[in-house]
Formats: C-alpha cells, sequence, structure tokens
C-alpha cells in the first residue's frame, strides 16, 4: 500500500514537528503537575521535608536534573508510542505522514526506541540537506524507517481503519 509513496521532506517534517511540540508543551505541563502532586504527597507522608526550601516548585528546582530526565523521559514516551502504536504522531497525522521501516512495513519497538534517540531532538532531520534529494534523516538511515506522504485517501483510509479498533 505505502510501496510507491515519496518521501517527506523537511520542510514537511517541520511543520508535523512544530505540531507536536504543541501538544508536548501540554504534556510537559500534565507532568509537572504529577511532579507537584508526588512533591506534596511525598511531603504529607513524611519522605521528604519541605522546611529548607519556599514552596513545591523550589523543591523541584533545587532537584531540576531528576526533574529533566523524568521530563526527557515523557517525550521519550510521546513519540514512541505514537510511532510504534501506528506510526504517527498527531502532528503526523495532520501533514498526513507515515513513519514505516524501508520495506513499507509497521516499525518494531526496537526501531522506534532507537529512532527516538537518533532523532537529536528533531535535530536529525537537517541531515535532509546533507543528504539532498534522498529523503531519508539521520534518524531514518540508522534504523532503516522512512517518513512518507499519504494521499488524502490513503490517510483517510488508515485513520477511519484506526478509528474502528
Amino acid at each position: 500500500m505505502f510501496a510507491d509513496a515519496p518521501r517527506a521532506g523537511l520542510i514537511r517534517r517541520l511543520a508535523a514537528m512544530l505540531y507536536d511540540w504543541l501538544i508536548l508543551a501540554a504534556l510537559w505541563m500534565a507532568a509537572m503537575m504529577l511532579a507537584l502532586l508526588l512533591v506534596t504527597l511525598l511531603n504529607s507522608i513524611g519522605v521528604i521535608s519541605l522546611a529548607d526550601y519556599t514552596d513545591h516548585a523550589d523543591f523541584i528546582a533545587q532537584h531540576k536534573i531528576w526533574f529533566q530526565l523524568y521530563s526527557v523521559l515523557w517525550f521519550f514516551w510521546f513519540y514512541l508510542y505514537f510511532w510504534y502504536k501506528g506510526g504517527q504522531t498527531l502532528g503526523m497525522r495532520a501533514w498526513r505522514l507515515l513513519l514505516v521501516q524501508q520495506n513499507g512495513g509497521a516499525i518494531s519497538f526496537k526501531q522506534g526506541l532507537l529512532r527516538a534517540l537518533t532523532a537529536l531532538l528533531g535535530l536529525g532531520n537537517l541531515w535532509l540537506w546533507l543528504r539532498w534529494g534522498k529523503g531519508l534523516a539521520l534518524q531514518d538511515q540508522l534504523t532503516d524507517t522512512q517518513v512518507i506522504v499519504l494521499t488524502k485517501e490513503q490517510s483517510k483510509l488508515l485513520n477511519l481503519h484506526k478509528a474502528a479498533r
């Protein structure tokens, strides 16, 4: 079904990333809320003390390396979940992009994980400029995957199938 689909270019990928970053901003706010609730819970049961801190956010700020790691894990989960589950993040769906293996099949969990690590927070897409005309970003080449552009009909059919699950 996707054997003859064209590969996505840099501009289309960046547009999808922009959509995803808006969603990630909301997800990050939810992650922050959960972190603050966890600090509140741990303080109330006596596991930690906030006596040396001005408030809950100050506690998180003083332990920011852990929160940064926690945040990065949320971001990786977002991409890995959507890529592995259906080959599309919400931004990719809006721009009719689909992540598949080079042979057109669905990606494996291992490919999704390696792709998330090698994408370098989206900087791997700049590889498209270095290898102009190939249509493969750095993360595509390292994981034997590709991002293709779907026709409107393919996108409707694919998303209709996902909705029926």
